[in-house]
């Protein structure tokens, strides 16, 4: 019974070291060794196709103006369209988009409002059936999230230079990191998953999933989003992949957003992502099972499957530590164990950070298992550009 504890309580501890410190170093380690750029030769001369802005947004009057200076900053060579949908907003979300819309030359501006909440896919799947002819590249992004003025075009570059690249992502830079209890922790990660999925479009020729605020995908490898499905980005990423695409990661398009403050916000945030997370990992499993099947395969299950299920891990490894100390008789060590843990989970703000968002992806985890009844969200509360709230 011993060697049983250890062997999983050993197996619990190896799962959550690979997906957090050995998978990244060593796919970060074999990028270094390989160009960063795509493969195919660049379009001479350079024709910029047509492209969307797809926006869904609901009561974002807050950072809603400085976005669509943003979107009206944009130097991209070719012609852009906007595709806004209101998810029944009571701000001034709508007048906002009005105003935007009269700015531009006609035709190139849509608003679909919604007369009841739908959600973000349904809206962004409503927003898609509404695109005029002739788009090839669609630019998906929310309102929190501000794009140089290269952005669109550092987007849309990658998929001229390699016909095989369906989707490409942005890096995201952090403002007001200096305010807040979990600013640092929450910026240190993200630029974590920012440089790992860049290394992972270089050495497997495709990224696990984009980060959601502004990224680009064909407009021809566009699959609708299922009805109550939470995370509608990921899942548009995998299903271009699913048809052959590749995607790139491109470190030249950037885009700004406010970094999360408050821990509340943060763990509401995951928990809705943690049960979206399930409805994604087994719709598209047989992308990553087994995991030696390929090398997005193995990218999948280390850098996502592995991490979803860390809460799991945590959880089995501790009941195995307990019962260890229960068949050895060794109790105070045990309970020594669990009260210095404890101690420094309420100590060490790293640590208290990592327990509250595994905790909230059990929980989204806990919310999928006993279903989904709508996929409506709220905005997450962001600072604005000095760091004020």
């Amino acid at each position: 019974m011993i060697i049983l504890l250890l062997l999983l309580l050993c197996l619990c501890a190896l799962a959550v070291v690979h997906t957090y410190l050995w998978y990244p170093w060593w796919v970060i380690r074999t990028a270094e060794r390989r160009s960063r750029e795509p493969v195919g030769k660049p379009a001479t001369p350079r024709t910029w196709p047509p492209v969307a802005v797809l926006m869904a947004v609901h009561n974002e009057e807050r950072v809603l103006p400085r976005k669509l200076e943003t979107l009206a900053a944009q130097d991209y060579a070719g012609t852009v369209f906007y595709l806004f949908g209101s998810d029944q907003s009571t701000d001034a979300t709508d007048r906002l988009l009005e105003d935007f819309a009269a700015r531009q030359p006609a035709g190139r501006c849509q608003i679909l409002r919604n007369s009841h909440r739908r959600g973000k896919p349904a809206t962004v799947n409503a927003l898609y059936e509404q695109l005029p002819a002739g788009v090839e590249i669609l630019i998906l992004t929310d309102a929190s999230v501000m794009l140089l003025p290269d952005t669109i075009t550092e987007l849309v570059r990658p998929m001229l230079d390699d016909p095989a690249v369906g989707v490409t992502d942005a890096r995201v830079r952090h403002t007001g990191i200096d305010t807040g209890e979990i600013s640092h922790l929450e910026d240190q990660y993200i630029r974590g998953e920012v440089a790992l999925k860049q290394a992972e479009s270089t050495v497997f020729g495709r990224f696990v999933g984009p980060f959601g605020g502004c990224w680009g995908l064909r407009a021809d490898l566009y699959t609708p989003v299922p009805d109550r499905f939470l995370v509608d980005d990921f899942f548009l990423c995998l299903s271009a992949y699913d048809r052959g695409s590749l995607g790139y990661s491109s470190p030249r398009a950037c885009v700004e957003e406010g970094v999360g403050q408050r821990l509340e916000d943060e763990f509401r945030r995951k928990r809705r992502i943690g049960a979206g997370n399930w409805q994604n990992l087994l719709h598209f499993r047989r992308m990553w099972w087994p995991p030696f099947r390929s090398g997005f395969a193995f990218a999948f299950f280390s850098h996502k499957v592995l991490r979803w299920m860390t809460p799991v891990f945590l959880l089995l490894g501790a009941v195995c530590l307990l019962a260890l100390g229960v068949v050895s008789g060794n109790y105070w060590g045990s309970l020594a164990f669990v009260l210095l843990l404890t101690l420094l989970c309420t100590r060490v703000r790293a640590l208290r950070y990592f327990v509250a968002m595994n905790a909230a992806l059990l929980l989204g985890m806990i919310d999928y298992a006993n279903g989904i009844r709508t996929n409506v969200w709220q905005p997450s509360h962001r600072p604005n550009e000095d760091g004020t709230n």
